[in-house]
């Protein structure tokens, strides 16, 4: 479903998606940046993330605090986050007073200052961050699967960065990819809410018309080559479970084997009567858990299948039941009802993603950032899961699920098995 979006485009690049939604008098606005882990260079990895944080810490205009207080005090709320193919900042205010948050977007955008004390005190927050998701085992598991799966691209650094490039990282080194990476020419904003379209367009010309570009194209990054094997890795973690990652690189985002794996990770995995869980949780007693999630991204990303295994059982035999699964499906495919219920879960999760203002706001820019086509494209959603049929099930497994593809991480218990 695609809403009816005013777009703004200004001279140095800037550009606007504006929707009007009168439905409650609240206004989210986002502002997207095209950078992410994937834009790091070699020793810089982390700096996506750690600019976010930074970007609330003062500004030409901002004193340090000002921003959350501010937003605190008009009753709203902002926050922001980082991914691998971008950065977005956002706010959620009632209608009277939401372009306050534009303000604060155009200073910060050129303007922030990045003071060498605010820099230090919050690297230190930045590795404490760090410390505590190598104590979360599946945030462990997580990287070293993508780190085994992606050995030439770039997506092979953790968003959060590596810790020896954190700890060398110096302020000036921030300066630089903040110039480098953050102006009008590489950002888009989009509003949603209880807005006027032509004072809204009018007050966006007159904050970011006059901002200087950073006056360079996004870098290209280096593709990831053909696997020419499976890969195996294993890791120690806290604590006494057993647990299993595999991880198979597909496509880009808003492809139609996008929305074919959409539907098959719904098959194996969504709820009680998926095949995943009756096989391995009900039937056999092989896992407490089994998860499967499809995540494209700007460039080919992944499918991933998540396990934690009961005491006792052996990784292969999990690996082995996975696969005498998709062998079913390559040469069978799935029942129609399977099919159905997993439209059905797809669809309303789709819509579900519309139901506030700063909800609609965050799929249309995430699919303007990430998907070639940008936000347009969602109007072929509900047509793309409709023809993702028995014979694109069968298509998807075949392709993806060689085992020249699997990417297969085993998570073990530390020695003492002490958390």
């Amino acid at each position: 479903m695609l809403p009816n979006v005013h777009e703004v485009s200004l001279s140095n690049g800037f550009r606007a998606l504006l929707v009007e939604r009168s439905s409650l008098p609240v206004v989210a606005s986002t502002i997207w940046y095209t950078v992410g882990s994937r834009d790091e260079r070699t020793t810089e990895t982390g700096l996506s993330h750690f600019l976010e944080h930074m970007m609330f810490k003062g500004t030409d205009r901002y004193a340090k605090g000002e921003i959350d207080l501010a937003t605190s005090l008009m009753g709203g709320s902002n926050n922001a986050f980082t991914d691998h193919d971008l950065t977005a900042y956002y706010f959620s205010l009632a209608a009277d007073r939401w372009e306050a948050a534009l303000e604060i977007e155009a200073s910060r955008m050129r303007g922030c200052t990045l003071d060498e004390a605010e820099f230090t005190a919050e690297k230190s927050v930045v590795l404490e961050e760090l410390a505590m998701g190598e104590d979360d085992p599946w945030n462990s598991l997580h990287q070293a699967t993508e780190a085994v799966v992606f050995q030439v691209h770039s997506y092979h650094h953790p968003i959060i960065g590596w810790k020896e490039d954190l700890e060398r990282l110096g302020v000036g080194g921030m300066r630089d990819y903040y110039q480098r990476n953050y102006g009008p020419d590489r950002a888009f904003l989009v509003v949603v809410g209880d807005i006027d379209i032509p004072k809204t367009e009018s007050r966006i010309r007159e904050l970011f018309e006059g901002i200087e570009t950073t006056g360079g194209e996004r870098a290209s990054v280096l593709s990831e080559p053909q696997s020419s094997g499976e890969r195996r890795a294993t890791i120690r973690a806290p604590g006494k479970a057993t647990r299993m990652a595999i991880a198979i690189r597909t496509c880009c985002m808003g492809e139609q084997d996008d929305f074919n794996l959409d539907v098959l990770s719904c098959v194996l995995s969504s709820g009680k009567g998926s095949r995943l869980f009756r096989e391995m949780v009900l039937d056999n007693q092989m896992v407490t858990d089994v998860s499967t999630y499809n995540e494209p991204r700007l460039d080919p990303g992944l499918f991933w299948f998540a396990f934690e295994l009961l005491p006792g059982v052996e990784p292969q035999a999990v690996e082995d039941c996975l696969r005498t699964e998709l062998q079913r499906v390559s040469d069978d495919g799935v029942e129609e009802s399977e099919l159905r219920r997993a439209r059905i879960q797809l669809e309303s999760s789709f819509l579900f993603e519309e139901e506030t203002a700063l909800d609609s706001a965050l799929k249309i820019g995430r699919w303007e950032a990430q998907c070639q086509g940008g936000y347009r494209r969602l109007a072929e959603v509900e047509t793309r899961y409709a023809v993702a049929d028995n014979d694109a099930m069968r298509s998807v497994v075949q392709k993806y699920f060689s085992t020249e593809g699997w990417n297969v991480i085993h998570s073990l218990p530390t020695e003492n098995g002490e958390s």
